[in-house]
């Protein structure tokens, strides 16, 4: 009679051809992460990242990110970012103006900059997106481009009232990304916004 070990190391050797792919070239692997194309459930897998029988990166917090990228790979939040870490806090500049097709702040103060300076002055983190939005009246090209001079903008503030220029980042995004009803002007005013997207909060 065989031995439990025995009849283990038996079944492994029968099974890990068929599952990981170890019989080509009639089994195909074409991410080489050891599981064949026909079981693999992500068969684009980056090579050389460790991966589970099914073929995907391991993610062990379930947030979407794979432990060999993750830095909070223990760490579940509803929204994390690129490296796994609680993707921090959104500011809305709201009530911040400009003038009419441009890139210019109406007016000569600017109180929810100044609010946005002293909170990221007080915050630990990692980079910030400064995202500029638009609604949909215009070209899309022209869009994109106020929105990304408006992010612009704010970025330069940010950064001539002491941030570190090295972690603030400006991004238009134009027409591209509405969170209200265009065919209204209510909608349209809540489109054209730029967002402070703070991310890679640290604990403080």
């Amino acid at each position: 009679m065989f031995s439990r070990v025995t009849v283990l190391v038996m079944f492994i050797a029968a099974v890990q051809p068929a599952a990981f792919g170890s019989c080509a070239p009639d089994c195909p692997d074409g991410d080489r992460d050891g599981v064949v194309d026909t079981a693999d459930q992500c068969p684009e897998s980056e090579h050389g990242a460790p991966v589970t029988m099914t073929g995907c990166a391991h993610d062990t917090d379930a947030d979407g990110i794979p432990d060999y990228r993750d830095r909070c790979p223990h760490l579940s939040a509803a929204s994390v970012d690129a490296w796994g870490c609680p993707a921090g806090l959104e500011i809305f500049l709201e009530g911040l103006s400009f003038e009419t097709n441009s890139a210019r702040f109406a007016g000569t103060t600017h109180p929810v900059l100044e609010q946005a300076v002293r909170m990221l002055v007080d915050t630990q983190y990692r980079q910030v997106l400064v995202a500029g939005h638009t609604d949909d009246v215009g070209s899309a090209e022209h869009n994109r481009r106020l929105s990304r001079q408006r992010a612009e903008a704010v970025r330069q503030y940010l950064v001539a009232a002491g941030l570190d220029s090295g972690r603030i980042v400006a991004r238009g995004y134009g027409e591209s990304r509405p969170i209200a009803d265009n065919t209204t002007e209510q909608g349209r005013s809540r489109n054209r916004r730029v967002v402070l997207h703070v991310l890679g909060i640290e604990p403080g």
